[in-house]
């Protein structure tokens, strides 16, 4: 006769311990799991900015040092025509200088989205890149004019209505207008940023060398911005920026320590960490308004940018560090009237 051993089961009380050691692995490894992937997207992200400046350090090569600028490229107006008076000039977006690289082969149209995006912005599907429908001469046509740049983006033959309030690209750069033209091109500085992951809107406090930046309280382009959910936190900004010797830093803050302006207009000269995305008097250090405007559901958050002429006090007339994506541009005479997208 054979012997049945009687197998002893878990008790409930093992069974909880199991379940709680699980419990806790989990808790100790989803943050860290989690903190590895905004890793992963924050340096794919970091190749994404170094392929677009590299694109645009190609494009240079080739066009006397100058990065792409639409209203020089397309004279003829085979690409847009806006019609009118300084009407040239209105081609000079965001979206049309990177639909320009995008449809000359210098990189695909998914870099200009970042893996870490939080916004509003979608990859362009259906780009077409050769005889574009919304081009005014298909066949000769420069770029694609249905890629946006910003959801402020206007375009005299229309966009889908799919892409309202869209953005088809996640950079801001540096607008190329007044004395900020200079930077827009292949200055091989290690000091001109200009292109990167944007960013919200800043309030300086104090004046001299031991002014600090703070987030707008309460605003939506604040510390309610979008943008801080990059690469960043709810509380604070970071990001990667691209510089005009084609490395690409990932700072922690607006204002990085390592990118330092010098204002020479007081009886005692000063230097401090340079904002990025907020303009200021390259004599005094004095913030400048940006005119900035909250957005809606319909209506996208926006900046107000103006130049004057040499020696200005306006946005555009200075050569601190500044980015922004731009979605609209008038000139009348010498002066620009530039809008920049803020979300």
């Amino acid at each position: 006769m054979k012997t049945i051993k009687n197998r002893k089961a878990f008790t409930l009380i093992e069974l909880l311990v199991v379940i709680a050691i699980i419990a806790l692995l989990i808790g100790i490894l989803l943050p860290a799991l989690g903190k590895a992937r905004a890793t992963a997207r924050q340096l794919k992200d970091s190749t994404q900015v170094r392929g677009i400046v590299q694109a645009m350090a190609i494009w240079a090569q080739n066009n006397q040092e100058l990065y792409p600028i639409p209203s020089r490229v397309d004279r003829n107006n085979d690409t847009v025509n806006f019609g009118g008076t300084g009407a040239q000039f209105q081609k000079d977006t965001t979206g049309n200088a990177m639909s320009l690289l995008i449809f000359n082969g210098f990189f695909p149209v998914e870099l200009a989205v970042s893996p870490a995006e939080a916004g509003q912005v979608e990859r362009r599907d259906g780009y077409e890149s050769a005889n574009p429908d919304a081009a005014v001469r298909s066949e000769s046509a420069l770029w694609d004019p249905t890629f946006k740049g910003t959801p402020l983006d206007n375009n005299p033959t229309g966009y889908d209505p799919e892409q309202t309030n869209i953005s088809n690209n996640s950079y801001a750069q540096v607008p190329y207008f007044g004395a900020r033209n200079r930077i827009w091109s292949n200055t091989f500085s290690s000091t001109d940023a200009i292109l990167g992951n944007r960013g919200p809107i800043y309030t300086l406090d104090g004046t001299g060398p031991d002014a600090n930046w703070r987030l707008e309280e309460d605003a939506t382009l604040g510390d309610q911005s979008k943008t801080l959910l990059i690469h960043g936190s709810k509380t604070s900004w970071a990001g990667n920026i691209g510089y005009n010797d084609q490395h690409v830093e990932f700072h922690t803050r607006p204002d990085p320590e390592t990118l330092t302006f010098t204002f020479v207009g007081s009886s005692t000269p000063f230097s401090r960490p340079d904002n990025l995305f907020h303009p200021e008097n390259d004599q005094t250090g004095v913030e400048l308004n940006e005119g900035a405007t909250g957005g809606t559901g319909t209506t996208p958050g926006r900046v107000q940018l103006r130049s004057t002429s040499t020696g200005g006090t306006q946005a555009l007339d200075m050569t601190n560090a500044y980015l922004r994506p731009i979605g609209q541009v008038t000139r009348t005479g010498i002066t620009y009237n530039v809008v920049g997208w803020v979300d």
